[in-house]
């Protein structure tokens, strides 16, 4: 260009000026700086002086200015004042000119020339694309502005702390909310990679960069984790991290952007919302729920594993419950739990089922290791407890099945425990039973059984009698019959089989000898008032078992049952067994004290069977003592028992009660009673249980002929 403009003032040719253009490609003029004059080239000139008709080849700066906008003037001139100055080797001015009533962008490049006070111009005329150009610019100005705006307001209106990672220079920065919460002094912080696993907590670090590694290691964009933290106040704060990074060509982690949500308190309800799903509230311990997630989980990790699961229950649980009232037995509920957890210890798994009902889940499948393992529990609730001021035992039942023996999934093995808790029986002496394969069909039977008795009850008792047994007392030593013990029969085509045994474990383990016992009761009153009528004075005896006992209203249904029948309260004897003392004696006890107050005489029944017959006479309101045929069965045989017999006798005179011996089966041994004293006596040799209709009749030849007790006392004040 140089050399171009040297030729040009050599030859000093116009000409060689109207060539520029082609040269440079572009409209151009020569500034003379000193000066202040343009020298345009022909084409510059027509273009901004086309109204012109001869357009002037040379302008001086003023006349220039004249066709600027006033904002491209200033520009202009200020251009012009460097290059005079020679403060730049280059101007660049987007300058707006008005030809024929239209603005028109011009881009003028001016480059000084070697020659000192000179500089070629050179003019882009390209008004449609400028103008484009700049309206573009200024709409991504205005687009960048408002995204930082938008951008601002969600900084500060999030809950989120908004972070990124730099993992090129280690430099991480957070959103100011962050410094309101996290250990940090400034949103922009080095060494980042140390400086955040320093306030994750220690046992969630393995987490952090467990989750993190996919990403490190390119396998991943993204990074995704939930751990805990430790504020600024020193509190344990759960977040939830959601982040999206960059790599390079080879795979290298660059950035990392993301945001930290505080999940705390979603934590909490999680954990509550767990808590209760899977344990249950009152006693702490796992529920049903949790054992159908965790066993399967267990025999699904140790395919080989042997075993146990064991149902355990409260017996009589239902006592406490209405005897004592809700709270108090979940108060027992509650005791029992601990219990279970203090001494059945290396469990694998502790559960409430529901109810009284509790699961033990045990590495033990060996029966005598479990019975050993279950030895500290089993004494412990031996012994009695104070519970609110009330002396209580608590008794249980257990129920084993071993796996894989007895089943291959947790359902199977509950049912199977479940199976053999039901075996248990009022005579058993263990209190755990295990699963047997005959189990099911045992079962099967004690259902079918409870179904027949259950339709027969709620079919006014058929099938159900009573037989009554006599009670011989001697007088002038003739034999009299005193009374009768009521006996309970049932009698149903559909169970030839069944044993009186049978029968009766049957109600008191399945409850419906609350229902039945009430009938006896009723019936057993009713048939006594019949021989008062006849005017036979003789008392009736009726059986009350332990679940009677804790129905709190049968002294209600007993006094409203005499009233009915107009029946002394006197002539009624209830016989209580040590079995039903021991299991809820302090109910036991009240139950015999609202007798005594009505005046219906309390028998303790099978005296001399337990360890505890004794220690009742002293604590509990009894009027009549009934000696266990054990005793009768070796009496003409062996010393021991005459002279306990003896003992006895001598002991119920002492404490002014009756005394009646069972199982007298002949002569002899009546008259080694009668020898003694003994008052009372029942058996075979005097009869067997007879029907009612049989009783009747065979009562008025045995039964001694006395007044009324109202003629007798009319008698007496005559006299």
């Amino acid at each position: 260009m140089d050399q171009a403009y040297f030729e040009f003032r050599q030859l000093n040719d116009q000409s060689v000026l109207e060539n520029w253009p082609e040269i440079l490609a572009s409209e151009c003029f020569l500034l003379d700086c000193e000066k202040g004059d343009f020298h345009l080239c022909q084409r510059l000139a027509q273009i901004l002086f086309s109204d012109s008709a001869r357009p002037p080849a040379h302008v001086s700066a003023a006349q220039l200015a004249e066709i600027l906008t006033p904002r491209s003037r200033e520009v202009f001139l200020r251009d012009l004042e460097r290059l005079r100055e020679n403060r730049t080797t280059r101007t660049d001015s987007h300058l707006n000119l008005t030809l024929n009533g239209q603005v028109t962008n011009f881009l003028v490049v001016t480059i000084p020339l070697q020659i000192p006070g000179l500089a070629l111009g050179i003019c882009h005329i390209n008004y449609d694309l400028m103008h484009e150009y700049d309206q573009r610019m200024e709409d991504i100005i205005q687009q960048l502005k408002h995204a930082q705006s938008v951008n601002q307001l969600i900084l500060e209106g999030s809950t989120d702390y908004i972070y990124q990672l730099d993992l090129v220079n280690n430099v991480c920065t957070f959103s100011p909310k962050a410094l309101d919460v996290l250990p940090l002094e400034s949103p922009t912080f080095s060494n980042a990679m140390d400086r955040i696993l320093n306030f994750i907590v220690p046992e969630d670090r393995k987490i952090f960069l467990e989750s993190f590694t996919p990403f490190l290691t390119g396998k991943s964009d993204y990074h995704v984790a939930e751990y805990r933290v430790l504020t600024k106040f020193g509190d344990i704060m759960w977040i939830s991290c959601h982040g999206k990074g960059l790599h390079d060509a080879t795979g290298n982690p660059v950035m990392i952007a993301g945001s930290l949500m505080d999940v705390t308190e979603k934590k909490r309800t999680d954990e509550r919302m767990h808590q209760m799903l899977y344990y249950d509230e009152l006693t702490g311990l796992k529920n049903r729920h949790c054992f159908e997630k965790e066993m399967p989980e267990f025999l699904s990790r140790n395919p080989n594993a042997t075993g146990s699961v064991l149902c355990v229950d409260i017996r009589n649980f239902k006592v406490f419950n209405e005897i004592f009232g809700h709270s108090f037995a979940n108060t027992i509920l509650k005791e029992f739990a601990r219990i279970l957890q203090l001494y059945i210890t290396d469990n694998l798994g502790l559960y409430r089922l529901e109810g009284d009902e509790f699961l033990v889940h045990l590495a033990e499948s060996e029966p005598a290791a479990i019975l050993d393992k279950l030895t500290p529990f089993q004494m412990y609730l031996s012994c009695p407890r104070l519970i609110e001021g009330h002396t209580i035992y608590v008794r249980a039942r257990i129920g084993v099945a071993i796996y894989p023996m007895h089943g291959k999934t947790g359902e199977e093995l509950i049912k199977n425990a479940n199976t053999a808790l039901q075996l248990h029986s009022k005579s058993d002496s263990q209190q755990t039973v295990f699963f047997r394969s005959e189990s099911t069909a045992t079962l099967n039977k004690k259902y079918l059984l409870e179904t027949e008795l259950r339709k027969d009850i709620d079919n006014g008792m058929k099938h159900f009698r009573l037989v009554y047994q006599p009670v011989v007392e001697f007088r002038n030593d003739e034999p009299v019959w005193h009374g009768a013990e009521a006996l309970l029969r049932y009698s149903n085509p559909e169970l030839p089989n069944l044993t009186q045994m049978e029968l009766i474990e049957t109600l008191e383990f399945s409850d419906m000898i609350i229902p039945v016992g009430r009938w006896i009761v009723e019936q057993a009153i009713k048939e006594c008032a019949r021989w008062h009528k006849m005017g036979l004075y003789a008392y009736i005896n009726v059986n009350i078992s332990a679940q009677q006992v804790s129905d709190a209203s049968l002294v209600n249904h007993i006094a409203a049952c005499c009233r009915a029948a107009g029946l002394d309260y006197r002539w009624l004897v209830c016989e209580l067994t040590e079995t039903s003392l021991v299991k809820n004696f302090e109910i036991a006890n009240q139950f015999c004290e609202s007798l005594k107050k009505m005046g219906v005489g309390v028998a303790l029944d099978d005296f001399g069977t337990g360890y505890s017959s004794f220690n009742y006479l002293r604590r509990l309101p009894i009027s009549q003592i009934k000696v266990d045929r054990e005793y009768v069965q070796y009496l003409e045989t062996e010393e021991y028992h005459r002279i306990i017999l003896r003992c006895l006798y001598d002991l119920s005179q002492t404490l002014n009660l009756s005394l009646c011996v069972e199982g007298v089966e002949n002569l002899k041994t009546v008259n080694l009673l009668r020898n003694m004293g003994v008052p009372l006596m029942q058996g075979f040799y005097f009869d067997r249980p007879l029907e009612a209709d049989m009783f009747r009749k065979e009562i008025l030849h045995h039964a001694a002929k006395e007044e009324s007790p109202e003629e007798k006392s009319q008698t007496d004040e005559q006299a």
